[in-house]
């Protein structure tokens, strides 16, 4: 059954303050409090903070953006330290390994690609090394028309990295309107 997977992947600027970006990625692990989310992951390095979160369904999609949680996250969180932001909403039957070590994230832009072109990406993605969820964006005026996540565990990372510069060459054409972002996962204050 397909669910809702809402992907935030920032960049960080370069001299963001060590506290500040410690609590966006606390506020990206609370997000998991929020009503309705069935799982959470986030991803954090010196350059880029992931939160990925899935929900049941699209109808868990707007409470799930106007919750507190989600609000403190972006206004209170990212606002403060990051250069530049995307996200997007994807509806896909994936999930990733229960515990990955390492996140890829990606959104295709929506520029003129034609639907086959699209699938071809997606099935692309979802062929690399890791377990991945992939597939067409969900939102009403949506910047993007299909992302995913690949989760992966450290000694799929090497591997994923080949496979993925040789799938950018076959990506020709759609390669520069694909948004991407990775990252080490970051697990909540207190997990073992």
């Amino acid at each position: 059954m397909a669910r809702i997977l809402h992907l935030v992947a920032a960049r960080l600027k370069p001299d963001a303050d060590p506290e500040r970006r410690d609590h966006a990625i606390a506020l990206a692990h609370a997000l998991r409090d929020v009503p309705g989310v069935q799982r959470v992951i986030v991803a954090a390095s010196e350059q880029r903070l992931i939160a990925a979160t899935w929900l049941p369904d699209r109808a868990a999609l707007e409470p799930f953006a106007a919750s507190p949680p989600h609000m403190h996250f972006i206004m209170r969180g990212l606002a403060p330290v990051i250069a530049d932001m995307w996200s997007a909403s994807v509806e896909t039957d994936g999930d990733p390994a229960e515990t990955p070590s390492a996140l890829w994230v990606f959104a295709l832009g929506a520029s003129e690609v034609f639907e086959w072109r699209v699938r071809d990406l997606l099935r692309g993605v979802e062929d690399l090394p890791g377990s991945a969820a992939t597939g067409p964006t969900v939102e009403e005026r949506e910047r993007y028309r299909a992302g995913g996540i690949v989760g992966l565990d450290f000694a799929e990372v090497g591997p994923f990295e080949s496979a993925l510069a040789s799938a950018r060459r076959e990506w020709a054409g759609i390669a520069d309107a694909i948004e991407e972002a990775s990252a080490p996962v970051s697990h909540p204050p207190g997990a073992a």
